[in-house]
């Protein structure tokens, strides 16, 4: 063998003699492609995860497809998701005041004592204590009877307005963008099934390139076919693999065997895969309710809760009211209206019992996975998609630089085992 290019073609005979004698670097030859195909495609995935950084100088670098692109990846998600899968107001009227009260009736009457003995505290230290139990029950007993109308009241004004308080695009962008592991987390689930595919594809169309490869090699003995090989193989495994993950759209049958983009394929697993992992990491109640909380309507909300708060006191103490503001003085009073409204809203959060409430009456997961199974075809796709898109073409190149590399490492392995 040698590895200078030979014109023409090899007569049959000197094809059998060469097969004989170097069997070995022809046997070689589909399983190297077979590595390739595999290799090429370990890199393609893990190009989409890592590094979370971008690691080079200028444009010779790169950054993970999913951390770098978080943002929009981010943005497209939740915005194909509040289109067609979950609105903010579709969730708050899931929730009933009455029924939210009466499941919180424990934690409430805690907090009714919490924030009942900072306030009284606040005008009379020691107050509360003080008491005799039927006043404190009776305090209970009037926040009970007042709480379902209060809950209804700012649910009502709150589902009027609710992109003023629920900011889903908002909650999800930064927090996924603040997160980049989470993100990262999230993809590699719901895609596990389609990684794995991607793997074994590779493997699969390496070992049937590395064939073809074995007759041109017989055939030409042109040190070129083993570097073009490499690059075919790299190029067509990760650009065969990446379409056959979205198409065909519909089963078809191809050469009697049935064909369906491996996705739309594995539609119910990663429906279900998806919706679990979005109820879990993103629209968990406790990060919904931090996102009204803190968001962009906090201050609204705070004056809605301030406004039932004085006007629950306004009914309770009727003509002695102003009595009583002038008996502690406008400002504590003012005060200790304020106080009842902030502690109300920083308990919230700290009662376990309310987040339980919430993630049984939402139940986004399975809201999430109902919707998701009403999706045309297109519009599941599009949830998906996006990762891939832009940056194919990239992967693909990748893959097709590595197979001509690898490719070279053969001509130098045939040189020398060869004999040449």
């Amino acid at each position: 063998m040698t590895p200078y290019v030979i014109a023409g073609v090899q007569t049959w005979a000197e094809i059998r003699a060469d097969v004989s004698e170097y069997w070995y670097i022809y046997a070689s030859m589909p399983v190297i492609a077979a590595i390739i195909g595999y290799a090429t495609k370990i890199v393609a995935i893990e190009m989409l995860y890592r590094p979370m950084k971008f690691v080079g100088i200028g444009p010779f670098g790169w950054q993970g497809l999913v951390p770098r692109r978080a943002g929009k990846v981010a943005a497209v998600t939740i915005r194909l998701l509040t289109e067609n899968l979950l609105r903010a107001e579709d969730l708050l009227a899931r929730i009933d005041g009455a029924d939210a009260v009466r499941e919180l009736r424990v934690p409430l009457s805690h907090a009714v004592d919490e924030v009942a003995r900072e306030v009284v505290d606040q005008v009379a230290p020691g107050g509360w204590d003080a008491l005799p139990d039927p006043v404190r029950r009776l305090v209970r007993a009037r926040v009970q009877q007042e709480a379902p109308g209060i809950v209804d009241r700012l649910l009502l004004e709150v589902r009027s307005d609710v992109d003023q308080f629920v900011d889903l695009h908002y909650l999800t962008v930064t927090t996924l963008v603040r997160n980049k592991h989470r993100l990262n987390d999230m993809m590699r689930q719901t895609a596990g099934s389609s990684m794995l595919f991607l793997r074994r594809t590779g493997l699969v169309f390496g070992f049937a390139i590395g064939l073809v490869q074995v007759v041109a090699w017989a055939v030409w003995h042109n040190v070129w076919i083993m570097p073009a090989f490499g690059f075919a193989t790299g190029f067509l495994s990760d650009w065969i693999a990446l379409t056959l993950l979205f198409r065909p759209q519909e089963p078809r049958r191809f050469l009697g065997k049935r064909m369906h983009g491996v996705l739309h394929a594995s539609r119910d697993q990663i429906t279900r895969d998806y919706a679990r992992i979005m109820a879990a990491d993103l629209f968990q109640p406790s990060a919904l309710l931090e996102a009204v909380l803190t968001g962009g309507g906090a201050d609204r909300l705070f004056a809605m809760v301030h406004r039932e708060v004085d006007d629950v006191v306004a009914r309770s103490l009727g003509p002695t009211k102003t009595l009583v503001a002038v008996g502690i003085g406008t400002e504590r009073y003012e005060a200790a209206k304020a106080t009842v409204v902030r502690r109300v809203l920083a308990l919230l959060p700290e009662m376990p019992e309310v987040e339980d409430y919430a993630a049984r009456v939402l139940d986004v997961e399975n809201v999430l996975a109902e919707k998701m199974e009403q999706l045309t075809t297109e519009q599941f796709e599009g949830i998906m998609r996006p990762i891939f898109k832009d940056d194919e073409w990239l992967m693909i190149s990748v893959g097709a630089f590595l197979g001509f590399l690898v490719g070279e490492l053969q001509v130098e392995l045939v040189t020398h085992l060869g004999g040449a």
